[in-house]
């Protein structure tokens, strides 16, 4: 198992991806960490992103990211009371596990859930992944350029062709504005946008109708209100939770924001759902365990079953996923169908995709030579996902021979259905001598003489197509 100390490093980094220096290029493979509202300002490394960029193994580049959905199980939440005792249980009696991880590829696991998709538009722009709209439709951001979302498209799978549902525009005035956090809702599509650059507090909201259309700006919010973390929408409102916690709500016909009532401390996770752990901003105690769910449209609230030694448990309306130890446990809400999943501990989105996968890097090291390096399989797969419906663990993205790959989740409001990654993006080690009297030494030391190797590694290729792994294409019983 891998030490616990670097699962921390990695805690730290989505952190610290806020305050990181400016962009210096693009990372096709890799989603966009939200903006932090906290820094208030545009300037992003290709740490911030890609979410975060962890190194793992021989140097592999895995993006992560949490964001919408539109899918997973219902909301049921009934069944049997989990045992307190919490014996470790036997994943081959669980959903048809293995006490092993078995990890095939998910070409073979789900094969209708995946396809290829251009990577650009024909005028050239961009496609970023933002989620799925339904088996065979996924629904795409065109940028203009790095991370300027100019209009929202919708990819037919099946019939492998791109409609342009709406603009993205600014809004009148406005300089500096980008588009952020995009959600899908049963008739609307909304998304907010603010100007990242300067101190204002300001954001506004936008909807489209599902169908497409023209996108009409539904009101702007100031101050403390403005620091928008997710979004939904009903028929007749959009709705947003903040950093501090709490939930407002906006009619889509316009009018001033109002708090709702009961919503202290809590956070959107995906429409109508709300829980009581922020969205991964800074300063997040990743090991706290979610305790609760509430309906923002029925009022009811669902109580979390945790046991006492699982930390960072987080939930969808059904499906938890936590660890104990090295290990992931996985559970209903209420505790039943409680297993433990070895060989999956590093946990790449905690809340869990589409309401109901777990998403788990894999490192991919078999060992280490002589010398102490490690020995890495460049046929492994990048991450796996595992369904606790069934027992299955799919393997997802593509590493190449030098070690190197990257894998990303939609970049939704709420956590996502699609995970996505170049094929033929590859990380390329370059080295060349250089004179070594060119390194600033301090005035006490004598000045360096001779060569020395200096190394870099860049990321080439690609930028052709993605695969897409679309889970709303996955049956629930499947």
């Amino acid at each position: 198992m891998r030490d616990r100390n670097e699962q921390d490093l990695v805690r730290a980094l989505r952190g610290a991806a806020d305050d990181a220096p400016g962009p210096v290029g693009d990372l096709p493979t890799a989603i966009t960490e939200r903006r932090r509202r906290r820094s208030r300002r545009r300037a992003r490394s290709v740490l911030a992103a890609a979410g975060v960029l962890v190194v793992i193994g021989g140097g592999t580049a895995v993006a992560r990211d949490v964001f919408p959905s539109g899918g997973g199980e219902g909301v049921s939440i009934t069944g049997v009371a989990a045992d307190p005792s919490f014996p470790a249980a036997d994943p081959s009696e669980a959903a048809g596990g293995t006490p092993e991880a078995s990890v095939d590829p998910v070409t073979e696991v789900w094969p209708k859930a995946v396809s290829t998709i251009p990577a650009k538009a024909a005028d050239g722009w961009k496609y970023r992944p933002i989620t799925g709209l339904s088996a065979t439709e996924l629904l795409l951001a065109a940028e203009s350029s790095f991370e300027k979302a100019g209009r929202l498209e919708v990819y037919d799978t099946a019939a492998r062709k791109s409609t342009v549902l709406a603009e993205m525009p600014a809004p009148p005035g406005v300089k500096g504005y980008f588009p952020q956090g995009v959600e899908v809702g049963a008739d609307s599509i909304v998304w907010w946008g603010e100007t990242p650059n300067n101190r204002d507090e300001w954001a506004d909201f936008w909807v489209v109708p599902r169908s497409g259309g023209t996108a009409r700006r539904v009101g702007e919010v100031t101050g403390a209100q403005s620091h928008v973390e997710r979004i939904g929408v009903t028929a007749d409102s959009v709705f947003w939770s903040v950093r501090a916690g709490g939930v407002y709500r906006m009619p889509l016909a316009g009018g001033p924001p109002a708090y709702i009532d009961g919503t202290d401390g809590l956070h959107l996770l995906s429409w109508p759902w709300a829980f009581d752990v922020a969205n991964g901003r800074e300063g997040e105690d990743w090991d706290r365990n979610q305790t609760k769910l509430f309906n923002l449209e029925t009022g009811q609230t669902v109580a979390v079953n945790a046991p006492d030694d699982v930390r960072g448990l987080r939930c969808g309306p059904v499906w938890c996923f936590g660890a104990r130890g090295d290990e992931t446990v996985v559970q209903r809400t209420d505790g039943s169908d409680r297993r433990l999943l070895p060989g999956l501990s590093d946990r790449m989105e905690y809340t869990p995709l589409a309401g109901r996968f777990g998403f788990f890097n894999l490192s991919g090291v078999t060992g280490r030579d002589a010398a102490g390096e490690e020995i890495e399989d460049a046929h492994a797969p990048l991450a796996a996902v595992y369904d606790p419906v069934t027992g299955r663990t799919a393997g997802v993205g593509k590493r190449d021979p030098a070690g190197g790959g990257g894998v990303g989740t939609g970049t939704s409001s709420s956590p996502s259905s699609i995970i996505y990654w170049d094929e033929d993006r590859r990380q390329v080690r370059e080295c060349k001598m250089e004179d070594v009297s060119s390194t600033p030494a301090s005035p006490e030391d004598a000045a360096p003489t001779g060569k020395t190797e200096v190394c870099s590694t860049t990321e080439k290729g690609g930028g052709k197509e993605f695969t897409v792994v679309n889970l709303l294409a996955v049956p629930p019983t499947e």
